[in-house]
């Protein structure tokens, strides 16, 4: 379980980026900031 101020596992996911998707990972952006943004619920009937 990941817990607020520790660091977050590499992990890899689908994005999209100028039209087109593709697969990238979290230490694809070491030494730069990054935001983490999602949404559980989109695309349901919640």
């Amino acid at each position: 379980m990941v817990k607020a101020g520790t660091k977050a596992p590499d992990f890899e996911a689908m994005a999209y980026h100028n039209g087109d998707f593709k697969k990238v990972k979290l230490s694809d952006f070491d030494g730069k900031w990054r935001v983490l943004c999602f949404y559980p619920g989109d695309f349901t009937f919640v």
